[in-house]
């Protein structure tokens, strides 16, 4: 994982967590066989950003357990609590334009205010359509009224579950995209059926 933070300064910083001083800093506790990196950029104000690495031990005398693999049981090497690393101090984040992880921007300078970028691209998957691109959402509906024809016999539970979906998920979405073709009243009074692209809000909770 690349970072990169460009500053109002122009000073510019990059993390590369490939670049390790150590290819198993984790050796005296045990045999790291995989690296668990997370970015945490919900509480900014707060804590800043922070890059936060664990460790898989790879050990099978410290195996948290066993899992069951077609018929086989395998040793469970659970996640080891790693360390945490201040990317940028909260009293930094004004400065901050914009962060890049691997090349992609995720948080970028609007005014005053820091977008989350992950946030938006995540809704705008879910919900956005235009001519030429149809959202998460309005594909999963069209998935299943295509299953629900082709086979009449099954309840929308089983054509929901189908496409990894529920029937809840499928309900609330359609009434969703139903929300965004409803009439508006124009300066005549008379109304009118516009439809919106904007696609529809998608129930998603980020909370």
């Amino acid at each position: 994982m690349v970072i990169e933070v460009l500053y109002k300064s122009f000073r510019y910083e990059k993390f590369d967590s490939s670049a390790q001083t150590n290819s198993e800093p984790f050796r005296a506790k045990g045999t790291n066989i995989l690296t668990d990196w997370n970015l945490y950029l919900g509480a900014l104000e707060e804590n800043g950003i922070i890059l936060a690495e664990h460790w898989y031990d790879g050990n099978p005398q410290h195996a948290g357990g066993q899992v069951t693999l077609e018929g086989t049981k395998v040793p469970a090497a659970t996640r080891q609590v790693g360390s945490a690393m201040l990317l940028v101090s909260p009293d930094e984040l004004d400065d901050v334009v914009w962060l890049k992880k691997d090349g992609e921007k995720l948080l970028w300078r609007e005014g005053d205010e820091l977008i989350n970028g992950e946030r938006f691209f995540a809704m705008e998957q879910l919900c956005y359509s235009d001519a030429t691109v149809q959202s998460i959402n309005r594909r999963a509906i069209a998935v299943f009224d295509y299953l629900k024809h082709a086979h009449p016999t099954y309840s929308d539970d089983e054509i929901a579950r189908i496409m990894g979906y529920t029937e809840s998920a499928i309900e609330r979405i359609r009434d969703a995209e139903i929300s965004q073709d409803e009439g508006f009243v124009d300066d005549d009074g008379e109304g009118q059926n516009e439809e919106d692209n904007t696609g529809a809000i998608g129930g998603y909770d980020f909370g």
